[in-house]
């Protein structure tokens, strides 16, 4: 039961694809790891750029205080248009990490590991 478990809480816990590594499917579990970090760098890619007309040109001058309320100010100013993609990249990985969690979870039992 314990082995069961195991690569449904590494999907869990350190997110897709590591269930899949423990199950030996690599090529599964690189695929989920890749598609993971590649909707992370695109979300915070999108996020910083949707930031950027609120922060200053050089933000080594700023405060760290002030730097605090210039972004309270600008996450303040997210349009909906801005709240439906930063809920779409949500909800993109939450269903990759939940289906990660499953698949881990059925691979396991299918393979015996009960």
């Amino acid at each position: 039961m314990a082995s069961v478990i195991i690569p449904v809480l590494l999907c869990f816990f350190l997110g897709p694809g590591a269930g899949q590594l423990y199950n030996r499917e690599y090529k599964k579990g690189a695929f989920f790891i890749v598609v993971s970090l590649a909707i992370l760098i695109v979300a915070g890619v999108w996020y910083y750029k949707a930031l950027q007309p609120y922060l200053p040109a050089d933000l080594s001058a700023v405060d760290p205080a002030a730097m605090q309320q210039i972004l309270q100010n600008a996450t303040g100013q997210i349009t909906n248009t801005q709240t439906h993609m930063l809920l779409a990249f949500e909800a993109a990985l939450t269903a990759l990490w939940l289906y990660g969690c499953i698949d881990a979870y059925l691979v396991a039992k299918t393979k015996g590991r009960e």
